[in-house]
């Protein structure tokens, strides 16, 4: 190895390390995340009427879309300027950038949410929500304002590339106290309005809170004084929205890619196959924790090698987070992909009689869109947001078309297989963009490994296992008993490649932590 080879296998492993260490932090509240959604989807399907939790999940999806629309994209923004212009010393810049991003995004978010209680009626009329549908929508619109003001606070955080606040106030704090709440008001005989209400409380406590953390941390940082700017406000704010705006449609399509065909199933086929197609496809989120935590990792650490013209070690980086995404978030989609009727069962009769050709398609598209690895965020982090709405633009109009069409004749498979088409269309252009503008390949050898350690180690036993048998979820448990011991050496064997030496970064002192994530920062 050369000199220069191993000065950039040393800068390739010390960003790893730092991606291992913000991951592993923020995969613990993407798991808290993502197992509290799925538990909530439990509590809902199995004490109250399909009937119901279907117009419960079309309420709450409905309000995501809304909390998309809201935030204007305003989070990808913060992670691109702020921790640049204090890399450039340029921190005079940051405090008028953050009131560029907050003003107008808030203000969206209030007018949003008064036209929503105005046009309640209506809105639930459209959707087959009835008027207990209608006050829903009103409650959950007099939060929008404080849940955009938590997702922008926190994203502020996120931007300097510090994943505490997020971890504890909104992954770990408001996930779980949703779905207590919400068995709170089961239990109490609560009807739909109450069960919202439930829901839609932590968001207000958790504005609140990461107010206060986002304040304190600037103060810490040093951003609250006065430095002069380098730059007017006019012109500060007119960089900001050029790069943040096309990111702001690329959010709500991307929202709207996950949460409308709930809309639309409500709207075409009514509640219930709403509840049943949300359950079926719960588990695509609980399976994305992983990725996600690692993906906000990497905003910061791609503007940072981007920033520093390190091609050889944002190559590397890239295509071993692709690997560790994958050593994540393929078991889940592995095992509910071989066993669907093991997971449908946990909802009852009901929900595992109609959706097995669901979490088929489901699972195949989310086997490909994580082995595809973070495209879309090295697009943003390069500046190509364009590029990204572009993408966005094509699934949402295709998964609407393709909703419309194959919904009324084939019920909720047509829209997992509107989802699927979308989902693999917008990764492939991802995909071929990358390729051709940074010349960057996706799939290498660490992605190869991780994946043929999930297809050797739960894929193929399962699937013998569920067509010799009838499985059940006791039996799954027993089953990945042995599976799971089988794939943590399938890793261990892979180790050089997928570059899990990193990994013992982990578990050095938190002074040296410390130390490192200051140098880092300067």
């Amino acid at each position: 190895m050369t000199d220069s080879d191993r000065r950039v296998d040393d800068n390739t492993r010390r960003h790893l390390t730092q991606v291992a260490r913000g991951g592993a932090l923020g995969l613990v509240g993407a798991g808290v995340s993502a197992i509290s959604g799925f538990v909530l989807v439990l509590i809902v399907t199995n004490l109250y009427g399909s009937h119901d939790a279907g117009l419960f999940f079309t309420v709450t999806s409905a309000f995501m879309l809304m909390s998309a629309v809201a935030t204007l994209g305003t989070e990808t923004g913060l992670g691109r300027f702020l921790l640049r212009y204090e890399a450039q010393d340029r921190r005079g810049d940051i405090p008028p950038t953050l009131r560029a991003a907050f003003r107008p995004t808030i203000t969206y978010s209030v007018i949003i949410a008064i036209a929503v209680v105005v046009f309640a009626d209506p809105l639930a009329e459209h959707l087959g929500l009835g008027d207990t549908g209608a006050a829903c929508l009103q409650a959950l619109a007099a939060v929008l304002p404080l849940a955009t003001w938590n997702a922008l606070t926190l994203a502020g955080t996120r931007a300097f590339g510090q994943m505490k606040a997020t971890v504890l106030v909104d992954k770990i704090g408001r996930s779980a106290a949703q779905p207590l709440l919400v068995l709170l008001a089961s239990l109490s005989a609560a009807g739909l309005l109450g069960m919202t209400i439930a829901w839609a409380a932590p968001y207000a406590v958790s504005a609140l809170v990461s107010a206060w953390l986002f304040r304190q941390f600037l103060r810490r940082r040093g951003t609250h004084e006065y430095l002069e700017p380098t730059r007017s406000y006019r012109e500060l704010k007119r960089e900001f929205w050029r790069f943040t705006w096309p990111r702001s449609i690329t959010r709500i399509s991307q929202m709207a890619i996950q949460r409308l065909d709930i809309l639309l199933i409500a709207a075409m086929r009514g509640p219930r196959d709403a509840a049943i197609y949300t359950a079926a496809t719960r588990f695509v989120a609980l399976g994305q924790f992983g990725t996600q935590a690692i993906q906000q990792v990497l905003q910061p650490k791609f503007t940072a090698l981007l920033a520093g013209q390190e091609h050889e070690s944002l190559r590397e980086v890239y295509q071993v987070s692709a690997a560790w995404s994958m050593i994540i978030a393929w078991p889940m989609y592995m095992i509910v992909a071989a066993t669907p009727l093991a997971y449908l069962g946990l909802f009852g009769p009901e929900y595992s009689s109609n959706g097995v050709a669901v979490v088929l398609l489901m699972a195949g598209a989310m086997l490909f869109s994580v082995a595809s690895g973070p495209a879309d965020t090295l697009l943003l982090m390069s500046g190509r947001s364009a590029l990204s709405l572009m993408n966005s633009l094509a699934a949402l109009a295709l998964d609407v078309v393709l909703c419309v069409m194959l919904i009324p004749s084939m019920g909720i498979t047509g829209a997992a297989l509107a989802w699927a088409i979308a989902v693999g269309i917008r990764n492939v252009l991802s995909l071929v963009q990358v390729r051709v503008m940074l010349s960057i390949v996706s799939f290498g050898p660490a992605a190869a490994i991780a994946g043929a350690a999930n297809v050797l180690c739960f894929g193929a036993p399962l699937v013998l296992l569920e067509l010799s048998t009838d499985l059940n979820i006791v039996r799954l448990a027993l089953a990945l008993l042995v599976c799971v011991p089988l794939y943590v050496l399938a890793l261990w064997l892979g180790r050089h490649r997928l570059r899990l030496s990193v990994l013992r970064g982990l578990v050095r002192r938190a002074p040296a932590r410390a130390a490192e994530g200051q140098a880092d920062d300067a």
